[in-house]
């Protein structure tokens, strides 16, 4: 059952109607030379892209976790296109777009400045919280901090949740739009998790995965599901 969470987030969009965040609370540890972790995400991915057939935007922080996903998903994934767009490949998007019904795994590009209205995008996933990547900036801004969890709260966390709002809001972009958000980071669910249901539109959030599919059915048309491969 749904988790009814409600918090003061202001939104131009009605997301507890027209949204659900799947928070899965038994994926391991993001490590990408971990080869069960690897793994969990191409399995988890594959039981999301199925419960939403298709119509799918899985973001990724790491190009080279995103091909190997790739990898294995296109062995499995038979019923919806499946696309790969890595730097520079906006006919990815295009040809996402075209599909109907695809599947997109994309770069944190994909997460901002691009408009995939309606039902072409209807399951949007973060495989992995977007945290800074360490620069001078984030380096000078370090140095200023004598603690580092000091450090961590105030400048690392507010990042990470600007830009995974970024992320969440290429999801609904019309006012008939519905979509699932899923982030499948075991952190968001637990070290993170009031953080991020704080900085997120309200929305109702679950960790069953059955739940997924009931969302989808009970918002979209029966062509939804006719547009197929």
């Amino acid at each position: 059952m749904t988790t009814r969470i409600r918090q003061s987030k202001a939104s131009p969009f009605d997301y507890w109607n027209h949204a659900l965040l799947y928070l899965p609370e038994d994926m391991p540890f993001p490590n990408i030379r971990k080869t069960a972790y690897r793994k969990a995400v191409a399995d988890r991915l594959e039981e999301l892209i199925r419960q939403s057939h298709g119509h799918t935007l899985a973001l990724f922080t790491s190009y080279r976790m995103m091909e190997m996903v790739y990898q294995e998903l296109v062995e499995r994934i038979e019923d919806f296109p499946l696309f790969s767009m890595g730097k520079g490949r906006l006919e990815a998007i295009r040809e996402f777009r075209r599909s109907g019904s695809g599947v997109l795994l994309a770069s944190d590009s994909a997460g901002e400045g691009i408009d995939l209205a309606g039902d072409i995008l209807s399951s949007l996933v973060v495989v992995k919280l977007p945290f800074p990547v360490p620069d001078p900036v984030l380096e000078y801004e370090k140095s200023l901090h004598e603690d580092f969890h000091e450090y961590l709260a105030e400048i690392i966390v507010p990042g990470m949740l600007m830009k995974l709002r970024q992320w969440i809001g290429r999801g609904i972009r019309r006012e008939t739009d519905t979509c699932v958000f899923s982030i499948l980071d075991c952190r968001a669910g637990g070290r993170y998790k009031n953080d991020i249901l704080a900085a997120l539109p309200d929305m109702p959030v679950t960790e069953r995965m059955e739940d997924v599919g009931i969302f989808i059915r009970s918002n979209k048309s029966e062509n939804y599901f006719m547009d197929q491969k």
